[in-house]
């Protein structure tokens, strides 16, 4: 059986791996063998929400102008304007080599600007992909009877049923394991275990 820890505002706090179960289930105001009330059930889903990533705030201006204005950007933009000014206003008579070195310093400038959002792309893409890993549903122990119920359902102090294969939808502290559990942590480190 696993027990989630979601969104619980003294987490940083809490050595939630190290404390004993009965610790746990006291501080969760949870039981192992029956699990959550529904009024416990109502209150928390107020109180925390949804057990799901939340969305990002987009700032869609601010990321443009992080594209274009973010790490090196403003150097090779301030270093193309002072190379164009040293062509032509103050060039007697104009080089065009300070021409050439204008227009490379901002097409690098633009070039960087599109690969920025690429890199920002294409690690969205990825993010969202995670959301894909998650189980749409889990087998959750509440009044005494094991209840299969969507995954955003899930609340803290919950008692999960995990069995061989499952996806676990949420932070969890293990209180009861078999002696031949595995996991995947491949996700995780890159590495197949």
């Amino acid at each position: 059986m696993l027990t989630p820890l979601l969104l619980l505002p003294d987490i940083a706090l809490l050595e939630w791996h190290i404390i004993t179960i009965n610790d746990l289930s006291t501080r969760l105001s949870t039981s192992l063998k029956d699990g959550l009330s529904n009024d416990q059930v109502q209150r928390r889903a107020i109180q925390y929400g949804k057990n799901s990533p939340s969305q990002p705030n987009t700032h869609y201006t601010r990321k443009a102008l992080g594209y274009f204005f973010g790490g090196f950007g403003p150097v090779l933009f301030v270093a193309s304007i002072l190379v164009f000014i040293a062509w032509k206003p103050l060039g007697q008579p104009p080089a065009p080599a300070n021409l050439a070195l204008a227009i490379v310093l901002l097409f690098v400038f633009f070039i960087q600007a599109a690969f920025n959002m690429w890199q920002d792309w294409s690690s969205s893409r990825v993010m969202a992909s995670i959301k894909t890993m998650l189980p749409e549903s889990c087998l959750v122990v509440r009044e005494g009877n094991q209840v299969e119920l969507v995954a955003e359902q899930l609340v803290p102090g919950d008692i999960l049923v995990a069995k061989a294969g499952n996806k676990l939808p949420a932070d969890v502290r293990f209180v009861r394991v078999s002696s031949d559990a595995k996991f995947d942590r491949s996700i995780l480190t890159g590495m197949v275990a």
